[in-house]
């Protein structure tokens, strides 16, 4: 399940640093082997045959060289190698377009829960990346992953098809081996990306998330895979190092890339990160090649910026040298200067319409933003309504007016509407404690829980965190966003009224008010109009929830959604002593992006209140990484925006849409 992690910011972890390898190159019918010591991930795969999958690695050539997995990126580094030790070995046969893989663990406590109760990071698990196309403009992702014993795959929407996994497991840790059937043919020198994954879960609660390769998000973000390089027989190896000079770029710890790529042959390139000191050395087989700081988008402080490209340099690699390698040097762009003195919705006329035009597709073309719907509402109507760009970065799809894209957080105000009529015929009552209705059972543990209201969840003070069972302050205590607490109050509003949650949208929200363009879980209807989200430029096919969540899994369109915002604008639906109490601040919330430091702005009942100069506005965020979007109402002067992007970095657009659309343009900007 894919959830948002804020209403408005994504929190991406980055990883600045790799593991040392000792890389030792020796195949079966080779007589010379090339050791090298280097920071970059990259392993070559050996030709190999009658390999039989049963998780005993007896069969596999001893000379085959083993790569470590110790980059512990999330959580607690191991105490030592009997507490967790792993390795890779890894082969081909290109007959049969396989590759196998061969992981040997250490773990000294062994962690696996129930199927009900299986999560990602409770267990002791297993992750497998493959990005086979590795195109250098992007391409999917997929990771096999075992948790526990429960097995899943995310991605490039698709099951164990392709994999073959299996594992004898002891006390003191587990031998794994994989077997990854390729739809493309394997040939000696060509490369792709793939990384694994130990997820590492200890008896005293301590855990760990350890890869091959660096940085998280590995499904989202191809480069941040390890490289396979294919070779057969005697490899000759060369070591190419050199430098990445940043302006600066690096003391804000943003990891610099650089891609390096075979002239003899189109299918062998790879891309790593450079140290914290911008120097590099990357193994290759000997031969010509091109290296270059490949154009990006890098996050600082929650806001994205664009590097500027260097110039490709080609240079010769043989097994003890290669020739001269200058600098690379990076700079970053100058962000564009496009907001509007005035806000556009003041005066809104033709020529707006073209200025509209222009900055959307400024901040598109800037910030790498392949899709997005628009609606503006003005004197209480749509008055401008277009869809830009595309679905897919790869398929160049184009987005039209039916194409859907993922809400995120804003599923929140529209599932506390649905909540709020239900209190107006007392079927809930939003100050009975949730627990008398239905009890959640896993927070027993937490008497106070029992306090918790529907109020309580609707003014984000339920006590719980915005992700996971645990309580971590008393209800109504203080401001806490919790998407977990819309779900237990979903789950709470099925069992009051015996019905599933879409026959309740439908009945309560989508049919009283004419809305539609509004899907809340997978189905084949949705999969047809459905945007991809992106991740760094690249699609990331994460797949559509299988079931309603009402804290995150609307899908729309901005048109769609301005009927909804219209709902509330007119206030239709809704007893006006319960307007009053929806669009009134309850509680102050974490301060956002906008330069009104003397404003108030905070929750109401399920959506946020912000204070302006020109009277008050409803709003709400949406964040799932690969989506963002926005959708802000001047109640007063009965304006407002509604923004839906299929990009991580449509933040960009979304944030800086009060000032383009409402206030004009703020000093700092």
């Amino acid at each position: 399940m894919k959830k948002s992690h804020s209403s408005f910011q994504t929190h991406v972890l980055f990883c600045t640093f790799l593991p040392a390898i000792f890389l030792l190159f020796s195949c079966q019918n080779s007589k010379e082997a090339t050791i090298i010591d280097t920071n970059a991930a990259i392993a070559y795969a050996v030709p190999m045959d009658n390999i039989t999958l049963d998780g005993n690695l007896s069969e596999w050539p001893s000379d085959i060289h083993s790569y470590p997995i110790k980059n512990a990126e999330l959580g607690k580094a191991p105490n030592n190698n009997e507490d967790f030790q792993g390795n890779f070995r890894i082969g081909y046969n290109a007959d049969q377009r396989e590759i196998y893989i061969a992981m040997e663990i250490a773990d000294e406590s062994l962690v696996v829960e129930s199927p009900e109760l299986s999560f990602w990071d409770n267990q002791d698990g297993l992750e497998l990346y493959i990005n086979e196309k590795s195109l250098k403009t992007g391409s999917p992702v997929t990771q096999y992953s075992e948790y526990g014993n429960d097995r899943n795959a995310y991605g490039a929407r698709t099951a164990w098809d392709k994999v073959e996994m299996a594992k004898n497991v002891t006390d003191t840790g587990k031998t794994v081996e994989w077997k990854v059937k390729l739809d493309r043919k394997i040939e000696e020198g060509m490369s792709l990306g793939m990384d694994v994954v130990v997820v590492d879960k200890d008896e005293d609660e301590s855990f760990t998330w350890f890869s091959w390769g660096k940085g998280t998000q590995k499904v989202a973000n191809p480069d941040r895979l390890g490289n396979v390089i294919f070779i057969a027989d005697a490899t000759e190896i060369g070591l190419v190092k050199g430098k990445v000079d940043a302006f600066g770029v690096n003391e804000t710890s943003v990891p610099i890339s650089i891609r390096m790529s075979s002239l003899d042959n189109e299918d062998m390139w790879v891309q790593t990160v450079v140290d914290s000191t911008g120097n590099f050395s990357v193994p290759l087989p000997v031969g010509g090649y091109q290296i270059e700081v490949p154009t990006k988008i890098v996050q600082v402080d929650y806001r994205f910026h664009r590097m500027a490209p260097t110039a490709p340099v080609t240079f010769s690699l043989g097994k003890d040298g290669h020739d001269p390698i200058p600098t690379l040097e990076v700079k970053m762009l100058p962000e564009p200067n496009m907001i509007p003195e005035v806000g556009l919705l003041h005066d809104f006329n033709e020529a707006s319409k073209k200025q509209v035009d222009q900055i959307i597709e400024g901040y598109q073309e800037h910030y790498n933003i392949p899709g997005v719907s628009l609606a503006l509402i003005k004197d209480g109507k749509v008055v401008y309504h277009k869809t830009y760009g595309v679905k897919n970065s790869v398929t160049k799809e184009p987005v039209d007016d039916k194409t859907l894209f993922e809400a995120a957080s804003i599923t929140k105000p529209v599932f506390a509407y649905v909540v709020l009529r239900l209190a107006d015929r007392n079927i809930i009552d939003m100050d009975r404690p949730l627990h008398e209705y239905l009890p959640f059972e896993q927070l027993e543990e937490y008497p106070a829980y029992k306090k918790m209201t529907a109020r309580h969840v609707l003014i984000h003070r339920s006590g719980l965190p915005n992700w996971g069972i645990e309580m971590i302050a008393e209800p109504g205590e203080k401001y806490g966003y919790s998407g977990e607490g819309f779900e237990y109050l979903k789950r709470v509003v099925v069992k009051i009224t015996g019905k599933t949650i879409e026959q309740i949208l439908d009945e309560e929200l989508i049919a009283p008010n004419e809305l539609y363009h509004m899907e809340f879980s997978d189905s084949e209807a949705l999969r047809k109009v459905v945007s991809d989200g992106h991740v760094g430029g690249h699609p990331t096919n994460w797949g559509i929830p299988q079931y309603a969540g009402m804290a995150f899994s609307m899908h729309t369109e901005a048109k769609a959604f301005a009927k909804y915002a219209l709902t509330i604008l007119e206030r239709k639906g809704l007893k006006p002593s319960t307007y009053s109490e929806f669009l009134e601040i309850h509680t102050d919330s974490d301060p956002e992006y906008w330069n009104n430091a003397d404003k108030k702005e905070g929750a109401g009942l399920g959506i946020f209140i912000r204070e302006t100069d020109y009277g008050n506005t409803f709003y709400h965020g949406g964040n799932n990484g690969d989506f963002k979007c926005q959708f802000e109402i001047y109640d007063k002067l009965k304006m407002g925006y509604i923004i839906y992007t299929n990009s991580d970095t449509g933040s960009e657009l979304t944030i800086d849409a009060w000032q383009i659309f409402g206030e004009g343009k703020k000093e700092g900007k």
